[in-house]
């Protein structure tokens, strides 16, 4: 079996903009310390009072929360993080001047490690998102070894950082935040003594014991109640099948409950994120067993799944229409067809990068994005598509 050759990018032989002291200095004043830390209410944060750079931070990624947790907690140290292209667009152009190294999501970028390296070696630490998007369920998504590759290449020491309630405070699916506290479990993961003596293997091993986690056993665990009038609106995006009677797409949310519009059947959840009423009492037990339906279904010999999009092209600093898009996945990978196309063989994603509305897809010459146009919760399930058949690539190519 061949394998899928990995996309290299490669960008102009320049040094990246270092972090605005004075920039993020002012919006920790003006924002962070008044708005962003009390709703938050950020801990565990001390350890890096004594941590002099340069090294890399790891972490999980499950809201735009942990970034400005980050960048409060390593201040006056400024780090560079390294970010999704798509952020340049959504984001204002002053990020730009924040220290970001932008690269395409799920490619081998060859100029950011020489970016990565020059950061470094100005004695300013860089900030790592291993996971490549935000966490779906509230647990880490696939991280790969290469980040652990990465870590032994650049010979300086590793920290780890693990956010719990990150996910609680701005689930990817809602458009609120929640006030409720969030930690931060760091550790120096691999010291500089360490890191040259060590196997990549054991490093990625640190990595993904380090950035374990489950927010929402995190709440229940501490008690941590959340009472919001609007506590499920968008969890629709994530559960999608109903769980009595297996229909797809049928499901919506308001207030506190669920409801299949088939069948009718209702879910609510309480207080402190249990869900009541149904064969699941957990948001990631329902994920789960999703996951496994998409899996059965990619077995059959017929499977093909297909979805209307529309398509868009990241031209400079706007996306472009390119019309109507199918997307289909089956058994040869995933294709995309708005005029042109685009293929991704079976094993060249492991995952997808997605929200309730887009799925965008990165190749060597541009950024794709792609909406939807009927169906609440086909992204989740192309993600899911994606990822399981990934799964089972790796086991057939092992065996």
């Amino acid at each position: 079996m061949q394998y899928p050759a990995p996309i290299y990018i490669t960008m102009a032989n320049k040094h990246p903009k270092l972090a605005s002291k004075f920039l993020i200095g002012a919006a920790i004043n003006l924002y962070g310390k008044t708005k962003f830390i009390k709703k938050a209410q950020l801990s565990g944060n001390e350890f890096f009072k004594y941590l002099k750079p340069p090294y890399v931070v790891v972490a999980n990624h499950a809201s735009f929360a942990d970034v400005g947790g980050l960048i409060m907690s390593m201040y006056p140290h400024c780090a560079s993080f390294v970010i999704s292209v798509t952020q340049l667009v959504q984001w204002p152009s002053a990020i730009k001047h924040m220290g970001v190294l932008p690269k395409k999501q799920f490619t081998v970028d060859t100029s950011l490690i020489r970016d990565i390296k020059y950061v470094l070696s100005q004695n300013r630490p860089v900030v790592i998102y291993p996971e490549a998007k935000l966490s779906v369920v509230g647990r880490p998504n696939p991280i790969k070894p290469a980040i652990a590759k990465l870590i032994k290449l650049l010979k300086v020491p590793l920290v780890t950082v693990r956010f719990n309630g990150n996910y609680l405070y701005s689930p990817r699916w809602t458009k609120s935040t929640r006030k409720l506290p969030v930690r931060m479990d760091v550790k120096l993961a691999v010291s500089q003594d360490e890191v040259e003596s060590i196997s990549v293997q054991q490093i990625y091993k640190r990595i993904v014991a380090d950035l374990d986690c489950d927010d929402y056993a995190y709440q229940l665990q501490n008690n941590i109640h959340i009472r919001d009038d609007h506590l499920v609106e968008g969890l629709e995006n994530i559960l999608y099948k109903c769980p009595h009677c297996g229909e797809e797409f049928v499901m919506t949310a308001r207030g506190n409950r669920l409801t299949c519009g088939k069948c009718g059947a209702e879910f609510t959840q309480n207080s402190l994120g249990q869900l009541e009423g149904g064969r699941f009492d957990k948001v990631t037990d329902w994920y789960d067993w999703q996951a496994q339906c998409v899996r059965e279904q990619l077995q059959q010999p017929d499977y093909r799944y297909e979805e209307h999009f529309r398509a868009e092209k990241l031209v400079g600093k706007k996306y472009v229409d390119m019309g109507d898009a199918v997307i289909v996945h089956d058994a040869d990978g995933l294709t995309a067809d708005f005029g042109a196309k685009l293929h991704f063989d079976v094993g060249a994603m492991y995952t997808l990068s997605f929200n309730n509305d887009y799925v965008y897809l990165p190749t060597a010459e541009a950024v794709y994005r792609f909406r939807k146009q009927a169906n609440v919760g086909c992204t989740t399930k192309l993600n899911l598509a994606v990822e399981q058949q990934y799964l089972l690539w790796e086991q057939q190519r092992d065996k």
